[in-house]
């Protein structure tokens, strides 16, 4: 039944039921980190208990050698984008120089063994296993001038200065050939100078095992035995050629009593 001064109700709007009371949540604590003390969390820097593996907060392993270690290794087998090889010149250069002391005493180890067994030992006679003349006078010939008997003598067999005539001594072996003694005239006795005439200088020519010559001249005293340097290692031949003499007439010819050669065999 319509009540009187009441509106009409709108079209259309359904039934609305009473409101339902809300209830209240339960309100969550937030964990601080003053809580715990210990190991700090390598992630969050949560601090948490020495006990704990892992974090309260966002469960990060708190334990990270074994991680750190694999990373480092990892690390270690990486080429950076533009990586080149380091060279490590230091070292390389102290092989260097280490190698070259090594060549370097090898090549000169047997020179220096020669050069101190030079001068620690005295030269040793070095007799020819040949000798010839390129003229001889019949009684006298090239051989006297090396049998080591210093009253028989080596004559040229031509009167005046007999320049250009000559005594060679071959070798069957190389020789290291140091000094050259000659004995000029036919004795090394003063009484027998003027017997005959002697050399007052001569050319040295040495020819070693791979054919290279040495030619030197010397001059000599008019008497007496006289040492002449002649240095050359495997040597084969050695000519003595006069070039001048003492003494000289139309009836003496030039002589020579010895000649010994001193230095050291090559094996």
């Amino acid at each position: 039944m319509p009540v009187p001064g009441a509106e009409a109700a709108a079209p259309d709007v359904p039934a609305v039921l009473p409101g339902r009371p809300e209830p209240a949540r339960p309100s969550v604590r937030a964990v601080t980190a003053e809580e715990e003390s210990g190991i700090t969390c390598w992630r969050c820097g949560v601090r948490n208990r020495p006990d704990r593996t892992f974090c309260r907060n966002d469960g990060a392993p708190l334990d990270r050698s074994g991680q750190q270690a694999s990373t480092a290794a990892r690390r270690r087998g990486e080429r950076f984008a533009g990586w080149r090889p380091r060279v490590p010149w230091k070292r390389v250069l102290t092989i260097v120089g280490v190698a070259a002391v090594l060549v370097g005493a090898a090549f000169l180890t047997p020179t220096l063994i020669r050069a101190t067994r030079d001068h620690f030992t005295d030269p040793a006679p070095l007799p020819p296993a040949a000798v010839s003349a390129s003229n001889s006078d019949a009684a006298h010939p090239a051989r006297s001038a090396f049998d080591g008997i210093s009253n028989s003598w080596w004559g040229t067999g031509y009167s005046g200065d007999s320049a250009g005539q000559y005594l060679q001594a071959n070798y069957s072996r190389p020789v290291d050939l140091e000094k050259i003694m000659i004995t000029p005239g036919v004795s090394s006795r003063s009484e027998d100078r003027d017997v005959q005439a002697r050399p007052e200088s001569f050319d040295l020519l040495i020819t070693d095992a791979s054919g290279r010559t040495s030619l030197t001249r010397h001059q000599l005293t008019d008497g007496g035995p006289q040492l002449v340097d002649a240095a050359m290692e495997d040597a084969v031949q050695v000519d003595v050629i006069l070039r001048g003499a003492y003494g000289t007439a139309s009836d003496k010819q030039v002589a020579v009593a010895e000649v010994e050669m001193f230095g050291r065999g090559s094996g």
